[in-house]
């Protein structure tokens, strides 16, 4: 361990070498998931790709487990140790490479936040894909890499990386898709906008195949008018009819389900507002963000209006639970709180995400019941959240229920 330390430190500097038990303690859990907590050994904080290629070979030589963290603290439990070994924190490689103009992408060092980004991104006129959960603090790369939900699955799809570079386990450096070819005459356009399918290696696996060191992300025109809507409902299949026409219409960018619960959760600055919401919200509510320039967004709510007319659903832009709702949503869906959020209400929150087809709905609903009941705990307490994440138009949702 010693000689380990001493190793590392000749590479980074021993500042950036930690060994104390309350300073490896973010790596160990505060996370959403029911992954157990366990410390590494020992966190290492290198600050270029040289470093990290070096203290790849002196892990390898020690026979020591390397975890990359790109944000601690952040997550859904991917980056806690599994066994004893050295957490590679990546939180200094924090460079904006580039903000691209013309394509609407950025490339980025796996440290970049999405509150460091959506900053940048924003004065020039764009804006970042934010992901449910976690908050703005987490890494931009991890957590698409990780395949987390984003707000805009529903729109845009699951993949938001076009192109990446990788440090495979021997150190060697890996780029994909035209991040691979030199341009000399575009400086700007190192990383292409053409998603190289390559990447899916390292979807759901970054750390296990390798590490990646920088990536080329998409970016979204920030509208100035943005208008949330709301669809109030007793039930989840009540309104899946709906939700299937309102993507045959290609309008919201963002679009989701949450419970009482849940969207208590989301809009409650106290515990107090929290228990209040929950019984003055409706029992489930769809709620959907129009984007684009003024006069589309007007014809946009229009067809809204006629197809609420067309089904029988009531369509408005106000809650009367908590007028304040749809500026609060905005805030969360491009600055997150995420899960830090939800743990003012209670001391403890975590999160089981899966996929499944609409219709399967209730059979989930009914086992999560089940098991509520065989641990004793009420049902009541346990809010859900369903995002349509098939972006096809006209296709049955397929959804992510949290």
């Amino acid at each position: 361990m010693d000689i380990l330390h001493q190793q590392l430190s000749a590479i980074v500097g021993k500042d950036f070498v930690l060994t104390d038990p309350d300073a490896l303690e973010i790596y160990g859990g505060d996370n959403i998931s029911f992954i157990p907590h366990r410390l590494p050994l020992l966190a290492v904080k290198p600050g270029s790709v040289e470093e990290i290629q070096a203290v790849l070979k002196v892990a390898s030589l020690n026979r020591t487990p390397i975890i990359p963290s790109s944000s601690p603290g952040c997550g859904h439990g991917a980056s806690i140790p599994s066994v004893p070994g050295l957490t590679l924190d990546l939180g200094r490689l924090n460079r904006i490479h580039l903000i691209d103009d013309v394509y609407r992408n950025a490339v980025i060092e796996p440290g970049v936040t999405f509150s460091q980004l959506q900053q940048s991104a924003k004065e020039k006129g764009f804006r970042v894909l934010c992901p449910l959960e976690l908050p703005d603090s987490s890494s931009i790369v991890s957590t698409y890499a990780e395949m987390s939900p984003l707000y805009s699955w529903p729109r845009y799809g699951t993949e938001s990386i076009l192109t990446m570079e990788v440090l495979m386990p021997n150190g060697e450096l890996l780029k994909t898709g035209m991040a691979a070819i030199p341009v000399i005459d575009r400086p700007y356009f190192p990383f292409g906008t053409t998603p190289s399918y390559f990447n899916k290696v390292w979807f759901g696996s970054q750390g296990t195949l390798g590490i990646m060191t920088k990536a080329s992300i998409k970016l979204k025109t920030d509208y100035e008018t943005k208008q949330v809507l709301f669809i109030p409902a007793d039930s989840f299949e009540q309104v899946l009819p709906a939700i299937k026409e309102i993507k045959r219409l290609d309008s919201p960018l963002e679009i989701f389900i949450a419970d009482a619960v849940y969207l208590s959760g989301l809009l409650a600055d106290s515990s107090e507002a929290f228990l209040t919401l929950k019984e003055r919200l409706p029992s489930k509510t769809v709620v959907m963000v129009l984007r684009a320039e003024k006069e589309k967004v007007a014809y946009q709510k229009a067809d809204l209006q006629d197809l609420a007319e067309k089904m029988g659903f009531i369509l408005t832009d106000c809650l009367e639970a908590d007028t304040n709702a749809a500026k609060k949503i905005l805030d969360e869906i491009e600055q997150p709180e995420g899960y830090m959020r939800f743990k003012k209400h209670k001391n403890a929150y975590a999160v089981i995400p899966f996929i499944c087809m609409a219709r399967q709905i209730p059979v989930f609903n009914r086992v999560i019941g089940q098991i509520a009941q065989q641990f004793q705990y009420d049902f009541k307490n346990i809010g859900s959240l369903l995002l349509p994440v098939e972006p096809t138009r006209g296709s049955f949702p397929v959804f992510v229920l949290l």
